[in-house]
């Protein structure tokens, strides 16, 4: 028997590779997952759509001498199944490679270590030449040509990674400006989001600036920690051979208790999908979250549960974490006791969401009025849930809000049941439409054009007002912003 070495055909298995799955954020989260893992304390997201495009992500951490850049270039540098570092980030020695030419069709790694500078390129359309595995090096006289490595100068050390040829940003070179500054606009956000941890505690040991473009990002805290209505609840450890896995619950506040400043902040970042569910961490870093991972079903009352998980990097397995390290699997022999975790503070979360009473009405459409049973008493209570409302939170601050919610507590207060019970009693006919037409079409207008600028949205937005009861008896307003929406389009 021969052993027959069947070396991958390079081109071909590089532009197989493009097409693994990363999105534009998670590839630039996977690069910076490496500055991290090098100690940095400080990264600079650098771009540019005009000229010649590019996007650098610039570290101080502790740089690569020209054989560990080399073997960071290889394909497969380092194996999953090596132990790796506690701190460590990474895992299939595939991250820098494949997350950037998933964006790019050239890619440029320049290091400084004891103050040797070393440069290489991946360069696609030189591999397709070559038809071969053909890293490009470079002369210290080289290197002094190649784009920002001028920077490592003012640097005791420290990596560039460039990513230019950006052929994946936009498949219309019209649309690619706007299409370039969206990418970047959610990569921003969901940076400050991923790397919270790292970002918003300067004592803790891998804490690190971020800047775009010399912005610094500030961190989002998906627990709202800084609000008093938050609720921690008591931590819990489960173990998997013996390795610890730490489970945090919060009970986030009910919106009715956000500031106009975290509601404002919400809604930016809605695009996040900040939603209830398990957030998943490994090493502090912020994998996946507002999932329950079929634990249970989705559903209103457990808007208010967020679940830290917190994993070590040496079980990556078990939980079937991927190259991107967007998706995961909860391992079956902690699967029973997470669920039995989660129950207990969706419980929690569901006793918070009803402590004003319990809702009685129970059909598909939403009220303006909610009938509430509280200890054995009917009371109706504004229903502060329907677009209408959420519309004129967005457009109050702190102390405006104020206003309006105790002028609608004083309403509720003094609902007028015995003179509505004695009307009834003596059959007095009710008036059930009191407004005009035109009326009822401003107030769905302005409600929609507060809550979305997009059409998408405003439709989602026009079908949540078609299912509450003011609106089921102006069926007409409905259809006449259907349609306008639709000639819009």
């Amino acid at each position: 028997m021969k052993d027959l070495i069947l070396t991958p055909y390079a081109p071909n298995l590089v532009e197989s590779t493009r097409s693994i799955g990363y999105s534009f954020e998670t590839a630039l989260a996977d690069i910076i997952d490496n500055s991290i893992s090098n100690f940095t304390s400080r990264v600079d997201v650098k771009f540019s759509s005009t000229d010649i495009p590019y996007v650098a992500i610039i570290d101080n951490g502790i740089g690569m001498s020209t054989v560990e850049l080399e073997k960071a270039m290889r394909y497969g540098s380092s194996s999953s199944l090596e132990e790796r570092g506690k701190s460590d980030l990474g895992r299939f020695g595939l991250g820098l490679k494949m997350a950037s030419m998933s964006q790019c069709r050239k890619l440029t790694v320049i290091s400084k270590q004891r103050g040797i500078i070393s440069a290489a390129t991946w360069d696609l359309d030189y591999i397709h030449q070559t038809e071969d595995w053909s890293l490009k090096r470079y002369k210290q006289d080289e290197i002094s040509n190649l784009r920002f490595s001028t920077i490592l100068e003012n640097y005791d050390s420290g990596t560039i990674v460039l990513w230019e040829e950006l052929d994946r940003i936009s498949e219309s070179p019209k649309e690619f400006d706007k299409e370039f500054n969206e990418k970047l606009n959610l990569a921003d956000k969901h940076m400050a989001l991923v790397y919270h941890r790292f970002l918003e505690n300067k004592l803790f040991k891998q804490h690190f600036e971020l800047f775009f473009n010399n912005r610094k990002v500030e961190p989002i805290d998906p627990y709202i920690l800084s609000n008093r209505a938050t609720q921690q609840l008591e931590e819990e450890t489960l173990f998997i051979d013996q390795i610890p896995i730490k489970i945090t619950p919060y009970i986030t506040p009910y919106v009715s208790k956000l500031s106009t400043k975290e509601r404002q902040m919400l809604n930016e970042y809605k695009d996040l999908n900040l939603k209830q569910g398990l957030y998943i961490y490994r090493n502090n870093r912020l994998l996946i979250w507002g999932k329950w991972f079929r634990l249970l079903t989705d559903g209103e009352l457990k808007r208010l549960a967020k679940i830290r998980i917190d994993i070590p990097n040496n079980i990556d397995t078990l939980w079937a974490i991927d190259v991107k390290k967007s998706s995961a699997q909860i391992p079956s022999m902690i699967k029973e006791q997470l669920k039995q975790i989660v129950l207990r503070v969706v419980g929690k979360s569901e006793r918070v969401y009803r402590y004003r009473g319990r809702k009685v009405t129970q059909d598909s459409y939403q009220h303006i009025w909610n009938k509430i049973e509280n200890r054995e008493k009917m009371q109706y209570l504004v229903n502060r849930d329907i677009p209408i409302f959420k519309a004129i939170q967005e457009s109050l601050n702190d102390e405006q809000y104020k206003l309006i919610d105790g002028f609608i507590k004083s309403i509720e207060d003094n609902f007028p049941y015995s003179a509505v019970y004695y009307d009834l009693a003596q059959d007095e006919q009710f008036e059930d439409k009191t407004l005009e037409i035109e009326q009822v079409y401003e107030i769905a207008k302005n409600t929609i054009n507060t809550l979305a600028s997009v059409k998408d949205e405003q439709f989602k937005h026009l079908r949540m007002l078609s299912a509450i009861d003011m609106f089921q008896k102006y069926p007409e307003v409905i259809r006449m912003l259907e349609e306008e929406l639709n000639e819009n389009e």
